[in-house]
């Protein structure tokens, strides 16, 4: 009776042990981490960081730092903690713009996370009303001002009228699209066989003679031209709509 009290005994204290037993690795792997960062805090870090770069950048236009994927909380060992936040590539508003994140502890390297996001950026563009024709000049009943969302810096996209004089469509630009600076040119001031005058310097000294185009000019192309007096063909840049200078 006691042999079979004994294995009993035996018995419930082996399945006692066994229940509280991974308690103590638990324990310990705690008391090794004490501390952690949490999600929040990766995120909090890496938006300060792009808005001052933002800044940096002179943007000062509306804009929305949209989350794509956040870093996941991070167990640390006792210690001072220090996190150094960088931007491996230059902030651009069309794609994502991952932001790395190295935690120090004790002074030394721990491990990196990222954090990932999508700039989204705001301005008042011009607007095609309808559609813009190839040559055509552009009058202020052709677009109109609204708020867009736009994929780079200063410059690519225009702004106010002023930013249309004197130019033309360098193609059809469809009813509201965006008008971009690259979709612009200057208007033909001359065609094929106009009489110009050819200007050339040599040595700082300024030679004229007569001219013929040979291709249609815009102000600021280059161009074709005949020499009347050699009939030699030459090439240069546009002044105005008489004057050629010739590229040495």
């Amino acid at each position: 009776m006691k042999k079979i009290s004994l294995a009993i005994l035996c018995f419930l204290w082996s399945g006692f042990f066994c229940l509280f037993m991974p308690a103590a690795p638990r324990a310990l792997a705690a008391s090794a981490y004490p501390q952690n960062i949490s999600t929040e805090r990766f995120v909090e870090l890496a938006s300060q960081k792009v808005e001052a770069k933002l800044q940096e950048m002179g943007e000062t236009r509306r804009h929305e730092l949209l989350l794509i994927r956040a870093a996941q909380p991070m167990k640390l060992p006792p210690g001072p903690i220090i996190c150094e936040v960088e931007l491996p590539q230059a902030v651009k508003y069309s794609g994502n713009v991952p932001v790395h994140i190295r935690v120090f502890v004790n002074g030394k390297f721990y491990r990196r996370t990222v954090c990932y996001y999508e700039v989204a950026v705001y301005d008042k563009i011009l607007v095609a009303e309808h559609d813009l024709l190839l040559e055509k000049t552009i009058q202020p009943t052709d677009v109109r001002l609204e708020e867009r969302r736009v994929e780079s810096g200063n410059g690519r996209y225009l702004t106010k009228m002023d930013d249309l004089a004197g130019r033309v469509p360098a193609r059809v630009i469809r009813a509201g699209s965006a008008v971009e600076s690259a979709m612009l040119q200057n208007p033909i001031v001359f065609n094929v066989g106009a009489p110009l005058t050819i200007v050339a310097n040599y040595h700082g000294v300024e030679v004229k003679t007569d001219g013929v185009a040979m291709q249609r000019g815009r102000v600021g192309g280059e161009v074709r031209v005949r020499n009347v007096r050699s009939g030699k063909v030459l090439r240069g840049r546009v002044i105005d709509a008489k004057t050629v200078e010739i590229i040495s």
